[in-house]
């Protein structure tokens, strides 16, 4: 009977073991029967399933679907694809498809199907008829055999940069590459994003939100919908309204605050001809044609400045130039300059400076976000 605990035991192992066994057995039915079932329902079993999905597909917009395993794609880290949502505002897209017949030769086969494109005016719609080839694929396992098109019609849509920009606006979608996307190109120095795309009708240019616009508005490039070729544009920009705008508010909040200061030489602001910011007397050097305090006396030693009043009387119109050395850099041109009025008490005399000062601003965007900088030094 000693015996008993250790045979029971190993009747208990061989029990475990048999069940481990059978769940085992019952996971690898289920897995070959769920891949057996996917691969029948998905895989592109008869010559036309891949013209089908093919063509549905740009029927229906699905051009990540199409596209995301492309063997250029695949190759290509730099090469984008378009979102769906972009392909859907593609004008010239098929609007109906069918299959007429299929001419099956051993692993090849030739499919011809109808293709239209309905009037969106209500006219009579165009219609063709195409032939694909298509191929197929031998694979292991049940069911993975498939057939596929021998060149799907999609070709490069190539978007030339004037600058290093991060963002742009395909058929009124805002798109935001990865920097690390943009391809150098001597045409474009800012680098060139390409896409894989389908056919259809590409509007390209720039957000309605972006600090710059198309110089000259561009016609949408077509990608053809047999034999597509590489299609180019080359984006000329200019400063957007928002820029404009933006840039002019910043000049004047500048003014403003220095406008608003009570010192006779505030901080990045215009400043006294006669007195430093700590009270110094200076020496003014008269400037010819200045008008009313032109000639003005050298500031007092020790005198008591009281009731300090600062009033802007004129600044230059906003131009904005394009620095040569960094595209993204746009500087106010300082055609004339801004002019400032101080007046304070000298010992409770009054006395009025009229003072003329630089005024220089300057923008920096990529696009989507800028930056601004504003004063009477050098700006950027």
């Amino acid at each position: 009977m000693r015996g008993a605990p250790g045979l029971l035991r190993a009747e208990r192992a061989r029990a475990l073991h048999r069940a481990e066994l059978g769940w085992f057995v019952m996971v690898l039915v289920l897995v070959t029967v769920v891949s057996t079932t996917f691969n029948w329902a998905f895989v592109d079993r008869r010559p036309e399933d891949p013209v089908r999905a093919w063509l549905g597909g740009i029927q229906d917009g699905r051009s990540r679907q199409l596209l995301s395993h492309a063997a250029e794609v695949r190759a290509d880290p730099t090469l984008g694809i378009f979102s769906n949502r972009v392909y859907r505002g593609a004008a010239g897209r098929i609007s109906g498809h069918e299959i007429l017949d299929v001419r099956p030769d051993g692993d090849r086969a030739e499919v011809r199907a109808r293709v239209w494109w309905d009037d969106p005016e209500g006219g009579p719609r165009r219609e063709e008829v195409h032939a694909y080839a298509v191929h197929r694929v031998e694979r292991t396992g049940p069911l993975n055999d498939r057939w596929e098109l021998d060149s799907p019609d999609a070709a490069v849509v190539s978007v030339h940069l004037p600058a290093a920009l991060d963002e742009l606006s395909v058929n009124g979608e805002s798109l935001r590459p990865a920097a690390d996307r943009r391809v150098p190109d001597p045409e474009g120095p800012g680098g060139t994003w390409r896409f894989e795309a389908l056919p259809g009708e590409y509007a390209i240019g720039l957000p309605g939100t972006s600090y710059y616009r198309v110089a000259e508005p561009l016609a949408p490039r077509t990608v053809a919908f047999r034999d597509p070729q590489p299609v180019a544009v080359a984006l000329d920009i200019e400063p957007s309204p928002r820029l404009w705008e933006e840039t002019d508010q910043r000049i004047h909040d500048w003014l403003l605050g220095c406008a608003g200061a009570d010192e006779l030489a505030p901080e990045g602001c215009p400043a006294s001809r006669r007195y430093t910011a700590s009270g110094e007397p200076l020496v003014p050097a008269p400037t010819p044609g200045e008008g009313p305090g032109a000639s003005l006396p050298p500031g007092r030693e020790g005198a008591d400045i009281t009731d300090v009043r600062w009033r802007i009387l004129s600044r230059p119109g906003l131009v904005l130039v394009q620095d040569e050395a960094d595209p993204l850099l746009w500087r106010a041109d300082p055609w004339r300059p801004a002019v400032a009025e101080l007046t304070y008490r000298e010992d409770g005399e009054r006395v009025v400076e009229r003072i003329e000062f630089p005024l220089r601003a300057s923008a920096r965007s990529t696009g989507r976000s800028a930056e601004f900088s504003v004063g009477t030094g050098p700006a950027g």
